[in-house]
């Protein structure tokens, strides 16, 4: 069954205590229980590069730059960038709380893709390097999975897919499955 996005105490802006929320979903999700993808088949271990970390702006332990990344939108006006990482392409960032809502939505769309769920759909493309997407249909949400080698994937993003994507995705899949 999906689940709502969950109820943060402010849309606007970080704080200790949603920031603390939403990283110990992420926590259970991928740092202390790995999740599996499995494409044809073939099992791939998700990892989140738990050791490459950014400090936590609010305190408490310092978090995965994938954690940063996942929870934050490209930002073009650098005043109202916030993203805590070094790293100048996440500086870009900015805390996204439409993101941060959904985190738990990831594990639950790579279980359904394994589960067949009808409204999962998954199309891949290669640019250099084999991306995944697993796209969640009913609940307009999109998971991107780099392959990194045998039986590793890299979890690089996730967020919600806006009108103005949809077609661009939906004709996206349909190139896929002519394949």
């Amino acid at each position: 069954m999906a689940s709502l996005p969950l109820v943060l105490s402010d849309d606007t802006c970080l704080n200790t205590t949603d920031i603390e929320k939403v990283f110990s979903i992420f926590r259970d999700d991928f740092i202390l229980n790995k999740i599996v993808l499995n494409i044809d088949s073939v099992d791939y271990t998700v990892t989140v590069k738990e050791s490459l970390t950014c400090a936590c702006p609010h305190g408490g332990v310092d978090k995965p730059e994938r954690f940063w990344h996942i929870v934050s939108k490209k930002e073009y006006d650098t005043s109202k960038q916030n993203n805590p990482c070094q790293n100048m392409r996440e500086k870009q960032r900015v805390y996204c709380s439409a993101r941060a809502k959904r985190i738990h939505w990831i594990k639950e769309t790579i279980e359904g893709l394994f589960r067949k769920d009808e409204h999962i759909k998954y199309f891949s493309e290669d640019n250099g390097m084999l991306t995944h997407f697993l796209w969640d249909t009913k609940r307009f949400y999109i998971v991107l999975i780099k392959h990194l080698g045998k039986s590793d994937a890299l979890l690089v993003t996730a967020y919600p897919v806006h009108k103005n994507k949809y077609r661009d995705y939906m004709s996206r899949l349909k190139k896929y499955e002519k394949k």
